[in-house]
């Protein structure tokens, strides 16, 4: 019974992404959706905003949490219905906190018994989660080199602290999610323009691409400086 508590948010996560797959909810996240229903969303943000606010965080959060494909979209639709400041401090603290959630979860049910198991397949990323936590996990999130939810189970199996996990993932996920968001709140004239071959990309300029890699290189130095040191402590 002890452990089948332990289990419990996982298993609670399990049948929120059983639901998805069974009322097809992934079929609604995409841009064309948001480009049918974007006058809908618009009109009940206008007469309930607060109301809102509190279903598009829960929304983002059960997202999040259960690592459901839609992030983006929801990123866009942020910026479209509450602005580009607003937007992303909604999409950043609701990510954050569905993030958390799942780490939780893993942790709750796993402790470090499956990081001890395949902490030797994945030898660098277990040093880096236990020594340089806090701007492993930062730099990660600057350069998106791997899924966000996989940094979430990542950071879960191998125990990281909720305080620098929370911290990074927060900080990190600030300059991405304001272009997503800042995307988000300029689709009215590509509503106006009623196409249906919308491109994300074409409206990611190589300027933007440019600073957000260096952002993501630069954070990696923090990571490579304290390693460095402690190869030559040992020496």
């Amino acid at each position: 019974m002890k452990n089948l508590k332990r289990f419990t948010p996982l298993i609670i996560i399990a049948v929120i992404i059983i639901a998805a797959i069974k009322f097809n909810i992934m079929h609604y996240l995409n841009f064309l959706s948001l480009q049918q229903y974007h006058a809908q969303l618009a009109l009940y943000v206008q007469n309930h905003y607060f109301l809102s606010i509190t279903i598009f965080c829960i929304c983002y959060i059960v997202l999040v949490t259960a690592s459901i494909p839609g992030a983006s979209i929801f990123s866009l639709l942020a910026g479209f219905l509450f602005g580009s400041i607003i937007g992303t401090s909604l999409v950043v603290t609701s990510a954050t906190i569905g993030a958390t959630l799942l780490v939780i979860a893993v942790q709750l049910a796993f402790g470090e018994s499956v990081a001890a198991k395949i902490g030797s397949k994945v030898k660098l990323m277990e040093t880096n989660f236990k020594q340089n936590a806090f701007y492993y996990l930062l730099s990660l999130r600057f350069l998106p080199i791997m899924p966000f939810w996989l940094i979430n189970l990542a950071a879960g199996i191998f125990n990281v602290r909720l305080r620098d996990f929370i911290l990074a993932t927060f900080l990190g996920i600030i300059p991405g999610t304001f272009v997503y968001v800042n995307i988000g709140s300029s689709l009215t004239s590509v509503f106006a323009q009623n196409s249906s071959e919308f491109k994300l990309s074409s409206l990611i300029s190589p300027q933007i691409l440019l600073a957000l890699t260096l952002l993501g290189i630069i954070s990696f130095i923090p990571v490579i400086v304290k390693s460095l040191k402690k190869g030559k402590t040992r020496g």
